[in-house]
């Protein structure tokens, strides 16, 4: 039998439950990231059972409240929605047979690697988030994110500073704490505001601003709403929620560009517009 070499002497080979991937892990460590698929995963656990229960931050929640017992998760490949257990650890995709975390992630300090869960990631105001891509159900951001947020359901954002990361989620909601410079377009398919906000927007639904919201920026969307109180200064166009961001979406350079022409007509175009009440 070959001796140990200095790498893997004193360690014990573990299998990744979700691409089977075989590597070297401490005998003491407790969980790891699969080097392959970067997945989560407690090590001297059996693999994943689609039916298998674990009480997650929403379940928990939702239980003492006395919430729902279901709830609806979104398959990160074909799209799919399918209501599963509050309490559920992991699922199947009926339609692609992928699988799908439901795991929770609180971040709380530098966290460079790439997540993909239908459960909540928070990362809190010592999270520092590195990671090129960060898919997940929903997400409460009150830390540092200069990667890309993929969510399905929805982002609440709690910060005082700059965003430097890219934001595609379902419904946005910006806390009335929040004071916050997002630095690169954001998608959404609807926007609250109840904080200070200076940003891009492209919405495919309504943006709110509540009577604490304030929101400066360039806005595309299909509906757009100020409550009494609120403030919005910038240039809107509605009915044009489209997405067109450089850093997605390179443009051929050898292509001219020129500015969108405002249309001072109510029908759908641009204006430079400001809205609010005067003290």
């Amino acid at each position: 039998m070959p001796s140990p070499t200095p790498q893997s002497a004193g360690k014990i080979t573990v299998e990744c439950p979700h691409c089977h991937f075989k590597q070297l892990e401490s005998p003491f460590a407790k969980s790891t990231f699969c080097r392959k698929c970067s997945a989560h995963y407690e090590l001297g656990k059996p693999a994943p059972d689609p039916h298998e229960t674990r009480p997650s931050l929403f379940a928990r929640v939702s239980g003492f409240f006395g919430g729902k017992t279901t709830r609806d998760v979104t398959c990160f490949g074909c799209g799919a929605v399918q209501t599963v257990s509050s309490s559920a650890k992991s699922s199947i995709c009926p339609q692609c047979s992928a699988y799908i975390d439901l795991s929770d992630f609180r971040i709380a300090s530098t966290f460079s690697r790439s997540i993909e869960t239908q459960g909540c990631v928070h990362v809190t105001s010592k999270g520092d988030v590195t990671s090129a891509k960060v898919s997940c159900g929903e997400a409460w951001i009150e830390g540092k994110l200069r990667g890309n947020l993929v969510c399905t359901g929805e982002a609440h954002i709690k910060i005082k500073g700059k965003l430097l990361g890219a934001l595609d989620v379902k419904r946005l909601i910006f806390d009335k704490k929040c004071e916050v410079q997002i630095m690169r377009p954001i998608k959404a398919k609807s926007v609250e505001v109840s904080g200070k906000v200076s940003a891009t927007l492209h919405v495919d639904g309504t943006v709110v601003v509540t009577k604490r919201g304030n929101l400066e920026g360039t806005v595309y969307a299909k509906g757009f709403d100020v409550e009494k109180g609120g403030i919005f200064t910038g240039d809107l166009v509605i009915g044009k929620p489209e997405m067109s961001q450089p850093e997605l979406m390179p443009l051929n350079p050898s292509t001219p560009t020129s500015p969108p022409k405002a249309h001072p007509d109510a029908s759908g175009g641009q204006e430079s517009l400001k809205f609010g009440t005067a003290d």
